[in-house]
């Protein structure tokens, strides 16, 4: 525990995101794009790295007692990166290593290459976990085989220890936190600035948090808003951060193109939320969505341009979807590989 007076420390904060109209785009009449490239890393991400650091960052403000914390995820990229940056920026500024952070990635990542986004950008592993420990101190990476296990978290603890990457507490935020950490993304987009509720909310769907928190928010709200989840069922994605065997049966979502989640219950929040089903959109129509958003000079990676790509299949999910009359908001969840630009 520590308990030293520092000067106050102030972080990039993430949020307050721009809402662009996007009428006529995928032959939607009202259609509005949440765009969260706007965040300080260019992803959704930063809001949980940020909010996963705050109460350690306002600790040290009040000049209180606080634990040193290393925070850990099953990440593809971007929850790492955004970690990476915060610890590492909250390290610096407090001029001691208070938090760390520990990505556990499966063995498939090494060959996995991400991208592209809509500028056809490219990124190789290696150049990423360069790039990583090159400026992101705190950061460190752990390899893990998905196919042999569910990995809870004690299972996750237990092997940081092992690595001694853990000086005292240990958090996993591969789910979340026990508090929301982006419900302000449909806060900001439906209060702040529609001003109502859109008729149907397309979101991305990797491990789940940001689809609960949005399906929360309407529900607490009763807001008649329809929201679609959108992932992929195929290991071989190029929208590699969707593909989460974890969080939905990906063989049935690949064969069946839906499935129903399965999250634990009550999940971190202490919610017990029923399952709901989550869209399967192929690569195919991931690129032909990324030419359409490139056309109209809009940033994605492909993870964020597949609350697109279910677009033109609206009709067939719900037959009561009216291009021209209903209003849809696509949360566009980032561009991380701009990072890397």
């Amino acid at each position: 525990m520590k308990n030293v007076k520092r000067v106050k420390i102030k972080l990039p904060i993430p949020g307050k995101t721009p809402l662009t109209k996007c009428n006529g785009l995928f032959g939607i009449q009202n259609l509005f794009m949440k765009d969260e490239t706007k965040n300080p890393n260019h992803t959704f991400k930063d809001r949980l790295a940020y909010e996963a650091v705050k109460p350690i960052m306002e600790a040290i403000n009040l000049n209180k007692k606080f634990t040193k914390t290393t925070f850990g995820s099953i990440s593809y990229g971007n929850t790492a990166y955004s970690l990476g940056y915060y610890t590492s920026v909250l390290n610096k500024l407090a001029k001691e290593k208070i938090v760390n952070m520990v990505s556990f990635v499966p063995p498939f990542l090494k060959n996995k290459t991400f991208g592209p986004n809509t500028d056809g950008q490219f990124v190789f592993p290696k150049t990423y976990f360069r790039k990583m420990f090159h400026n992101f101190d705190s950061a460190d990476f752990i390899e893990i085989d998905l196919t042999k296990k569910i990995y809870n978290s004690n299972d996750l603890e237990n092997i940081a220890r092992a690595r001694c990457l853990v000086e005292d507490k240990f958090i996993d935020v591969t789910e979340g936190l026990d508090r929301p950490a982006y419900v302000n993304i449909i806060i900001e987009a439906i209060e702040q600035q529609l001003k109502s509720a859109p008729d149907y909310i397309i979101v991305p769907f990797g491990a789940g948090i940001l689809c609960d928190e949005v399906i929360d928010y309407i529900k607490d709200n009763n807001l008649s808003s329809k929201v679609i989840p959108v992932s992929s069922g195929d290991p071989k994605t190029i929208a590699v951060m969707l593909y989460g065997p974890i969080w939905v049966d990906t063989k049935v979502l690949l064969e069946e193109g839906s499935a129903l989640t399965r999250h634990k219950i009550p999940d971190k929040k202490v919610r017990f939320r029923e399952q709901y089903r989550v869209y399967h959109v192929d690569d195919s129509e991931i690129k032909n969505a990324m030419e359409i958003l490139n056309k109209a000079r809009i940033s994605a990676e492909a993870s964020g341009a597949s609350g697109f790509a279910i677009l033109s299949r609206l009709k067939k999910i719900d037959p009561k979807f009216d291009s021209k009359k209903h209003s849809v908001l696509v949360i566009n969840t980032g561009n991380g590989l701009s990072n890397f630009s």
